[in-house]
């Protein structure tokens, strides 16, 4: 027992090398119903293999999950018929391979060092096309939103989150803690009252990015993903969206009174890329700066530059200009 008098977290593992040789799969599907919610799934190949190793607390679950190629399912039959005594939040630290997650209508892929959120209570789908390791906090669902002083929402799930900066800090808690409870169980014991408040205050982080975040904060992410990607020459607004995890109506307002509309922005931010490369990349060809800024061809291009600059790109970088004439100043936009 705890020396605070409550029970010590319960530890399972679970892991198909002990399963009889065949039945792998079935006892796979009955291991992830005792450490989750009923789901069904299926190996991709020939050959299947997985181990969870699982922490049960009072107010949370958390667990590690290493496994071969599945795809993963859960209905609305699925749900009806499921005897979960509530309804679960699942946050999913990715530590190695890609999971493609659909739920409320989206479609995301947890890479190593991201987040992804889903929910036991609307149908969703999981699909690990290699070896996969992640770690996965389980949350009571109304509880957590409560905790979190958020309204209960599908906002969150089925998007890929970067655990960097504050996330993190707060991704390699649960990570470590999940590393580390078979070997302690007092000290995960008494980290368990800090988990399930990180827990909550996690999702109130998420739920702030995603909705109490200044727009100008928003239209900066989005200049932020064009300066990733002004390269891809098939960039448009769709994509820009997509990437952002938001409708193109949304995009679109993000730049409402901005001066400029987003696909104007991304072309004055191909126009700035090439600029700085014409100053300090001489010996480059034009064709090539062309290409390497997002242009689909030379000709496209010119027109551009000219149509903003007053003049050609040979004439930009023989004269030498630094401070001539330029496209507005979009790094003004973000403010």
């Amino acid at each position: 027992m705890a020396q605070d008098g409550s029970a010590l977290p319960r530890l399972t593992s679970f892991s198909t090398r002990h399963a009889p040789r065949g039945d792998e799969v079935d006892y796979w599907r009955q291991a992830r119903r005792e450490a989750y919610v009923s789901v069904r799934t299926d190996p991709v190949g020939s050959t299947f293999g997985g181990e969870i190793k699982l922490g049960r607390y009072a107010d949370f679950r958390l667990s590690t999950k290493r496994a071969r190629p599945e795809e993963v399912r859960r209905s609305v039959g699925d749900i009806a018929q499921g005897r979960e005594d509530d309804e679960y939040l699942y946050l999913v630290f990715q530590q190695s391979g890609n999971l493609l997650v659909e739920q409320a209508g989206r479609r995301t892929l947890a890479t190593p060092g991201s987040l992804v959120i889903y929910d036991s209570a609307v149908p969703f789908s999981l699909c690990a096309k290699e070896y996969y390791e992640q770690v996965v906090l389980e949350l009571p669902a109304d509880k957590a939103f409560s905790l979190a002083g958020v309204s209960r929402s599908d906002d969150l799930l089925a998007r890929t989150f970067d655990c960097g900066g504050v996330m993190g800090a707060v991704a390699a808690f649960f990570v470590n803690l999940a590393q580390r409870q078979d070997g302690d169980r007092l000290g995960a014991h008494c980290l368990a009252p800090q988990a399930t408040t990180l827990g909550a205050s996690l999702i109130s982080l998420l739920a702030l990015g995603r909705c109490g975040v200044p727009e100008s904060l928003r239209r900066g992410e989005a200049l932020a993903y064009m300066r990733a990607h002004l390269a891809d020459p098939e960039l448009d607004a769709e994509g820009i969206a997509a990437g952002l995890h938001i409708s193109r109506r949304t995009l679109f307002r993000l730049f409402e009174g901005s001066g400029e509309s987003a696909m104007a922005c991304l072309r004055s931010l191909r126009l700035e890329r090439a600029r700085l490369m014409l100053r300090t990349q001489p010996g480059k060809q034009i064709s090539t700066i062309a290409l390497e800024t997002g242009f689909s061809s030379a000709v496209q291009f010119y027109r551009a530059f000219r149509a903003v600059t007053g003049m050609t790109p040979s004439e930009y970088r023989e004269a030498g200009v630094a401070g001539g004439p330029t496209a507005p100043d979009v790094m003004s936009l973000e403010t």
